[in-house]
């Protein structure tokens, strides 16, 4: 009776060894999972970071030199977006800028947006454009096989006091539209018209290759003003594209780029 107690023991003593080795093998599989997990985190946040930029804005202010709340400094506002989604349809720029920039229309003279949008530049008052001519690329008939680029002349004009008006012509032919930019604190929110820009002929769309905005200053006048530099001495803008259908919807819904420019 003896040896059977004492073997019960040994089995017990066994069994006892088994389950610790079993405990040891589960834990280390625990951590072998959980490392596992880490380390695809890690990947999966390595992939996003490497991820490249869809859109570029680039940003001048001439002169740089800022005022104060009480007395802005009149500034030259060059912006130039860039989007390589051009198989995709812009339908908005959302531009924002740093707090101490103010955006106004106040210094000029207005003109009615149905004016300008049915008669063109010459049915404004002199003094109303806020800016020189400038351009904008795209592609016409993006879900053809080899769209062709087509360049629109922009010129801006104050529509409002809280509007600008960008006139929209074709270059080398009578095609025409206006895109509307409303001010909002430090920001310009530009609808892309659907005809001509988002589309032509309807149902035919087009897709944003590049636009450049220039905001002059003339006569001491402008849209836009600066109030102060920050210790930086770095002014950060952003710019915003909103896509739309064309008539699938877009893979991506928008495209954001910041840039810096200089202030003293």
């Amino acid at each position: 009776m003896l040896l059977t107690w004492r073997a019960v023991g040994d089995r017990v003593a066994a069994l006892s060894r088994d389950l610790n080795v079993i405990s040891e093998e589960l834990s280390l599989r625990k951590s072998y999972i959980a490392a596992g997990a880490a380390a695809l985190a890690l990947g999966a946040a390595g992939i996003a970071q490497a991820q490249t930029s869809t859109s570029t804005v680039k940003v001048s202010l001439s002169p740089n030199k800022a005022g104060s709340k009480s007395k802005p400094k009149a500034s030259t506002l060059k912006l130039t977006v860039t989007n390589t989604l051009t198989k995709q349809t812009a339908a908005s720029l959302k531009i924002t800028g740093p707090s101490q920039l103010t955006l106004s229309t106040k210094d000029f003279k207005k003109c009615s947006a149905g004016k300008l949008q049915a008669d063109g530049p010459s049915a404004c008052p002199s003094g109303s454009q806020v800016g020189p001519k400038a351009i904008a690329h795209a592609l016409a008939n993006v879900n053809a096989a080899a769209p062709p680029q087509v360049a629109f002349e922009v010129t801006p004009f104050a529509t409002g006091s809280k509007t600008i008006g960008f006139y929209l012509k074709l270059q080398g032919g009578d095609i025409t539209g206006l895109a509307v930019g409303t001010i909002s604190g430090h920001g310009l929110t530009v609808k892309i018209p659907e005809t001509p820009a988002q589309q032509y002929p309807k149902g035919v769309f087009n897709g944003l290759v590049d636009l450049t905005a220039n905001l002059w200053v003339k006569s001491g006048k402008s849209v836009a003003k600066l109030t102060g530099c920050p210790s930086s001495k770095k002014l950060t803008f952003k710019n915003t594209i909103g896509f739309v259908p064309n008539p699938n919807a877009p893979a991506s819904a928008t495209s954001t780029a910041s840039a810096t420019v200089a202030c003293k």
